[in-house]
């Protein structure tokens, strides 16, 4: 299969909403383009500025902290999921790291969804979702 044939399949992929490399790559895998037909496309698509991993994960710790309330481990995993290199999810979640990001996330929960749980519901719910809370002080 040609590389325009590819280009065109993976513009119409990423029309929708943004996506990674590594979704680009898998997706045109599928669609049976060979490697060094799909690495030309990433390629090309990048110096348009289509892909850059980077702005997606700004874009996607801006999004989970507006609409989800997942943890910083949380975010993380997705990320590393999508294909993303560690080393940019790291810098990116630095940030993160050194607010109140996390703490202002827990309050939340416990004054809303876990308001009417047990204290070891709430420790143990908490702790699956990857907070990283130890004394008892810190879900009160």
């Amino acid at each position: 299969m040609s590389f325009e044939a590819a280009k065109e399949r993976a513009i119409k992929y990423i029309v929708v909403a943004k996506k990674t490399k590594q979704e680009v790559r898998n997706k045109l895998l599928k669609s049976g383009f060979d490697d060094e037909t799909i690495e030309e496309v990433i390629s090309y698509l990048e110096k348009l500025n289509y892909l850059d991993d980077n702005e997606y994960v700004d874009a996607y710790i801006r999004q989970c902290m507006r609409l989800q309330s997942y943890s910083i481990y949380e975010i993380k995993q997705k990320l590393l999921q999508k294909g993303i290199k560690k080393d940019i999810i790291e810098n990116k979640l630095e940030l993160l790291y050194e607010s109140d990001y996390e703490k202002d996330i827990v309050e939340k929960l416990l004054n809303n969804k876990l308001k009417n749980m047990e204290d070891l519901k709430k420790k143990q719910y908490l702790y699956r979702r990857g907070f990283k809370y130890n004394t008892e002080s810190d879900y009160e």
